[in-house]
């Protein structure tokens, strides 16, 4: 029966499919000596991944449209999105269902096909951080669905227009006998809540669209923030971030700031340091330019970076409570034809803790 009702919406809504599919190979082009392979690169960016998206659209009517999403990369198969959409005017709109949670500016460009770098800035990267293990990734790796409600609409104006994204979703998920977020178990346990208390988050974006000059195309500043429990009592987080987006000609330049504040537990028997503040911080950023070369060539340069600070439960391997990461990036794609991409990137990884590393990216990028 629940076939023939799903049948029955197909037929009399539009429908519109999409999705991607993405290959990459990492080579590590120097080690230090000394340096474990498996270690340094972490099991899922040890040999060839892929990642793969499928999404269809439903216009239901003119004022109701239904999306969903299934992806594949190294969290498994999961429902990267799964709601309805109630447009009810530019300046107010409800989504409800599972969906990607607005925060920064990469979220909605998260797929490979949707942005020229091979790896994700590194304050959103997830299987192919170097180190991963022992940083327990970044500062909120993408893509970031959740189960929620949102409001969201857009006020325009003759020169600017002004965005909002206000959300009530399940939260990231963790525990308090390691003092942080466990990303595993926030993507596998996502039909309850842990501690039956929503997170909340917004997000605002100032855009210029229509500037005076005519090679200054647009230019975008957004601020987003998060907040709420992630353990099965009492411990927060708490995410802010500031983004930049402007583009001259056709070359774009993106930059964003952001943290992550998670509070750990009373207990310094489960910390190997004396605590000074209950809290650990995550600190990201990354500024990138590219653009076009030719009819069938892109380039890209980006150099990000990431911080820990605060006290390590016992089991961690890392020595320091302020550990940093520094990253500088060179990417070059070649495009032979309508929906195909081959990506080519050259990183260097600078370690505060560990020797430094270069790795080379290959991927082929295949959309429809």
């Amino acid at each position: 029966m629940t076939g023939v009702v799903f049948f029955a919406v197909l037929m009399l809504a539009d429908v519109n499919f999409a999705g991607s599919i993405y290959v990459n190979q990492p080579t590590l082009v120097t080690e230090a000596q000394g340096q474990d392979k498996r270690d340094l690169l972490g099991d899922t960016s040890y040999g060839m991944n892929a990642e793969a998206a499928f999404k269809v659209v439903a216009e239901v009517q003119d004022h109701v449209s239904a999306s969903a999403k299934v992806c594949y990369g190294c969290h498994g198969f999961m429902a990267d999105m799964a709601y309805f959409d109630w447009t009810i005017a530019d300046q107010f709109n409800v989504r409800a269902g599972r969906f990607p949670v607005p925060f920064g500016e990469f979220y909605l460009r998260h797929d490979p096909a949707n942005h020229r770098s091979a790896t994700k800035p590194l304050p959103y990267e997830m299987g192919r951080m170097l180190r991963r293990n022992q940083f327990n990734l970044a500062v909120l790796p993408e893509p970031y669905p959740d189960n929620g409600v949102e409001l969201f609409g857009t006020f325009r104006g003759e020169t600017a227009e002004l965005s909002y994204n206000a959300y009530a979703v399940s939260g990231l998920k963790g525990d308090a006998a390691t003092g942080d977020l466990d990303f595993i178990r926030s993507r596998s346990e996502y039909i309850a809540d842990n501690n039956r208390s929503p997170t909340a988050g917004g997000r605002l974006t100032l855009a210029f669209p229509n500037l005076p000059i005519s090679a200054w195309r647009w230019f975008a500043l957004g601020l987003s923030g998060m907040w709420g429990h992630y353990d099965d009592d009492e411990l927060t987080y708490l995410l802010g971030g500031v983004d930049l987006y402007t583009r001259v000609q056709k070359i774009n330049l993106r930059g964003e700031v952001m943290f992550r504040r998670t509070e750990i537990p009373n207990a310094q028997a489960a910390f190997r340091n004396t605590l000074q503040d209950l809290y650990v911080q995550r600190d990201g950023f990354y500024v990138e330019l590219d653009g076009p070369l030719a009819d069938h060539f892109e380039w890209l340069v980006r150099f990000d970076g990431f911080r820990r600070s605060g006290a390590l439960p016992v089991a961690s391997t890392l020595e320091s409570t302020d550990s940093r990461i520094y990253r500088y990036t060179g990417g070059f794609n070649i495009l032979p034809t309508t929906g195909v991409k081959l990506k080519l990137s050259y990183e260097y990884w600078q370690f505060s803790d560990f020797p430094a590393a270069q790795i080379v990216h290959s991927g082929l990028v295949g959309t429809f």
